[in-house]
């Protein structure tokens, strides 16, 4: 007997991928990683910043493991999340205010 669970596997494929994320340290990463959760597809975000990694100067470095769902290829998923986080929008902000660079790590792409 099929059951959901097999169904949902076979069609959703579950990925997990590093993110190297640069910000204003006057910015809110409160604000900018709810709005990064708020990305369609995204499921989980989690900050895995090393404890001892020393921030200086104006940007603030951030690593975030982030876990999303996709039914097509992950490359273009990833691609869709850098569109629609670093889109300019109507008065020429960025789409979400306060990220300077977002740069996923190619090797830690998982699919669960």
């Amino acid at each position: 007997m099929i059951n959901l669970k097999n169904i949902l596997y076979e069609i959703l494929n579950n990925y997990s991928v590093e993110v190297d994320l640069f910000t204003d340290k006057s910015s809110s990463t409160y604000d900018i990683l709810n709005e990064i959760r708020a990305l369609k597809g995204i499921t989980i975000v989690t900050i895995i910043t090393p404890e001892d990694y020393s921030q200086t100067g104006g940007d603030e470095y951030i690593r975030l493991r982030i876990k999303f769902v996709t039914r097509g290829d992950a490359q273009e998923m990833m691609q869709s999340f850098l569109d629609q986080a670093l889109a300019k929008g109507d008065n020429d902000s960025l789409r979400i205010p306060g990220i300077k660079s977002m740069k996923f790590r190619e090797k830690t792409i998982k699919r669960l």
